[in-house]
């Protein structure tokens, strides 16, 4: 187990992508215009056009994902997740005419008509994302 303890909660954004945007840009780019490197997504409703998302296909020592790559329409149920020094990681349920589905959300995913998300500030954090050999990005202190 790993742990790791910030400051406390900064400033709260309500982020609205439209019809077409791009989910990671869009909310990374927010981000970044506001100088928020740390972040994690409390809340997020709406629609998709079209899902970008992978999946783990067994249960082995390294991770061998399935990627799926899926036309709308989907609501979204819920997106979780967190921004660590402004790189985005998502998971998400949706469901919709062609079924549910539940996962890692990729860079490509776009709204349908509306995509509402409520992004809470984390302090004092200093954190990056690096590959492991078990093909799993974890959290390390930056270097």
């Amino acid at each position: 187990m790993e742990y790791y303890v910030g400051e406390g909660l900064g400033r709260v954004l309500i982020i609205e992508l439209q019809r077409g945007e791009e989910l990671f840009s869009g909310v990374e780019e927010v981000l970044k215009k506001e100088g928020i490197r740390n972040a994690y997504v409390a809340s997020a409703v709406g629609s998709t056009a079209h899902l970008e998302y992978h999946r783990p296909k067994h249960m082995g020592e390294v991770t061998d994902d399935e990627m799926l790559s899926l036309e709308g329409p989907f609501e979204f149920g819920g997106i979780s997740g967190t921004v660590i020094n402004g790189s985005a990681h998502f998971h998400f349920s949706a469901g919709g005419t062609k079924g549910n589905h539940i996962g890692h959300l990729e860079r490509g995913t776009t709204v349908l008509y509306l995509l509402e998300l409520l992004v809470i500030e984390l302090k004092g954090f200093d954190l990056e994302r690096k590959m492991t050999p078990e093909m799993v990005k974890r959290l390390f202190p930056k270097e």
